[in-house]
């Protein structure tokens, strides 16, 4: 009866055909692969390898021993992950808010690793919007946010910065500086930027809507608060008012009576994942958490057009 490092050192062996190659990825020396396999083949009464100095090839036998053992090694190694992912209490459901579409990209990519990886364990993904916040974390809507920061609530915890990039403005079609492509924290004296719903925290709000330019010249707040960005773009377009994004406004609102500009000197707008403290010992949440940070590096958006490429924004791990 094979044991299973018996499996594991023939069968990454059949797939790398290098015994140098195949020691590093199991962590042992050369020596202990040739006299692991050369117990196989005397237990066999058949070479499993054709070996040269130069050149390692599996004969027929090995390679219907391959053929035979393949299904069943990941059958094994299957049961042990399931069985790993119940000791960790990696089941049940999780659910996952996003705000804006680069999220939703992530989140989504996400979920595809974590449940292959957690296959007791399924992931939903839902949409949140501005005037939420984190209200989906404390009504239980939601286990996990990836929103845009700053959060600072005493019972939540913040993760990761997963992605940040570059504070474009968006303003309607006549606006004096829709000439421009970039322009500074200072033009935007005398402006008038939209109000969120009161359910937005005033030190997030503050951040992204500043009531003063660096030189203390004063910006404005619309009268009428804004629940979704739907709501503030209606008043952009009609001239009433300003509202700041992420470069996400170039490709989800592209329309004729908006025009997106670079504010070159302003915070950039950072998206992190947020969940609650009393969750922090959640295997699910925490797990979920590395593979969003493992995989949000590959899925950054390529850069706008209008811009140089030096403005370019990324996807980043903190």
């Amino acid at each position: 009866m094979l044991e299973r490092t018996e499996m594991e050192m023939f069968l990454t062996l059949a797939e790398e055909l290098h015994f140098g190659r195949t020691a590093e990825r199991l962590y042992c020396s050369t020596g202990r692969v040739s006299q692991i396999i050369k117990q196989m083949e005397r237990r066999v009464g058949a070479p499993l390898f054709e070996r040269t100095s130069r050149h390692v090839e599996l004969t027929s036998v090995g390679r219907r021993l391959r053929e035979d053992l393949l299904p069943l090694y990941e059958g094994i190694r299957g049961a042990m992950e399931r069985a790993e992912a119940a000791g960790r209490g990696i089941t049940g459901t999780l659910t996952v808010g996003f705000m804006g579409t680069q999220s939703a990209r992530v989140l989504s990519a996400a979920r595809e690793v974590f449940e292959l990886r957690n296959p007791d364990c399924t992931v939903r993904v839902v949409e949140t919007h501005l005037h939420h916040h984190t209200a989906q974390l404390r009504d239980g809507t939601a286990d996990l946010l990836l929103i845009t920061l700053p959060v600072s609530e005493p019972d939540l915890t913040v993760g990761a910065v997963i992605t940040r990039g570059s504070r474009y403005m968006a303003l309607a079609a006549d606006h004096r500086l829709t000439g421009h492509d970039v322009v500074s924290f200072e033009d935007l004296a005398g402006e008038t930027f939209v109000a969120m719903a009161g359910s937005v925290p005033t030190y997030w709000t503050d951040f992204h809507l500043p009531r003063t330019t660096p030189g203390g010249r004063p910006i404005g707040r619309y009268g009428e608060p804004c629940a979704t960005y739907a709501e503030a773009l209606a008043l952009v377009a009609a001239g009433r008012a300003i509202v700041p994004g992420d470069r996400q406004l170039l490709s989800l609102y592209g329309r004729p009576d908006i025009h997106f500009v670079l504010v070159s000197d302003m915070p950039q707008v950072e998206q992190g994942l947020v969940w609650r403290t009393r969750d922090d010992a959640d295997q699910r949440v925490r797990a979920f958490a590395d593979v969003v940070l493992e995989i949000a590096p590959a899925l950054s958006l390529p850069a706008p057009t209008l811009v140089p490429r030096s403005t370019e924004d990324t996807v980043t791990p903190a």
